[in-house]
């Protein structure tokens, strides 16, 4: 660690305030809290790691300290020189940081994750905010990757026919995303193959609400073009012992989304969806 800065959990001095922080004539103390704001998750996603980052505000932005936590503190108290900073926390990255790599803040806003490499138990949060001396701060840490719903699927066909061995998968999915980026998501590279998550059962006359979720990066693309196609639900199943595919635009997916389908499905080439 830098001396120039110096961070200190308030969760590991409990008994520690801003009023006993003693610091010299030419230094300060910033105090930085933190929460999560979670929409792509019912609950609150389980933290195994935090990195806590401390970059000079000013045009060159060179990295001043860098801790890391096995848990999220609420707050914390950084000591450091008395000028601007910026305060960058990155939560459950699947990666160990190269120094060099993130040695400015601007080679920080490049930084990009894997989907693969994410997960939705422990999935990857990030947030920035300048510091001012003698002064708090706060970051809301929001996830990268965003959350699609199958809501309710309906099947109106004539005859009992049936939905059968029903399931959903994603296509055109973006691959990898900017950790720091908060919205303008392109996809430069898709993943190529998904997996399929079954429905909990076939659907016959009644309407079910399977609530079954997946996951993915967030895609901004605002229209189905070659060179940046939007992420499509796609519902497979058998009917009458054919396969039948119903693809469904999701539109833009924004960072920390939450995406709700609903399907009906009128025939093997006939349906119909809403996505809210």
């Amino acid at each position: 660690m830098s001396p120039a800065c110096l961070i200190t959990s308030c969760r590991e001095k409990d008994d520690e305030s801003i009023q006993d922080v003693s610091v010299q004539v030419d230094s300060s103390w910033f105090k930085l809290s933190m929460d999560v704001m979670c929409e792509a998750f019912d609950s609150l996603p389980r933290v195994r790691s935090a990195d806590v980052l401390v970059y000079d505000a000013d045009d060159i932005g060179s990295l001043e300290s860098w801790k890391r936590y096995d848990y999220l503190p609420d707050s914390l108290i950084i000591r450091g020189a008395r000028k601007a900073k910026k305060a960058v926390v990155i939560v459950n990255s699947p990666r160990t940081f190269n120094r060099v790599a993130i040695d400015r803040y601007d080679s920080m806003e490049l930084l990009c994750c894997q989907f693969d490499e994410d997960s939705p138990e422990t999935p990857l949060m990030s947030g920035t905010c300048q510091l001012l001396p003698e002064s708090s701060g706060h970051i809301s840490l929001v996830p990268l990757m965003s959350r699609v719903q199958l809501c309710e699927i309906s099947n109106t066909m004539k005859g009992y026919a049936r939905l059968e061995d029903p399931r959903i998968y994603l296509e055109n999915m973006n691959s990898a995303a900017e950790v720091m980026r908060g919205s303008g998501f392109r996809p430069s590279e898709l993943l190529e193959n998904t997996r399929k998550k079954p429905l909990p059962f076939d659907i016959g006359i009644f309407s079910q609400k399977p609530m079954t979720e997946l996951f993915c990066y967030p895609n901004e693309s605002p229209e189905a073009t070659v060179g940046s196609p939007q992420t499509i639900l796609v519902l497979e199943c058998e009917i009458y012992g054919n396969t039948c595919r119903f693809p469904v635009a999701l539109g833009e997916i924004g960072r920390n989304n939450t995406l709700h389908v609903n399907i009906t499905v009128g025939g093997p080439e006939l349906y119909d969806s809403k996505v809210y």
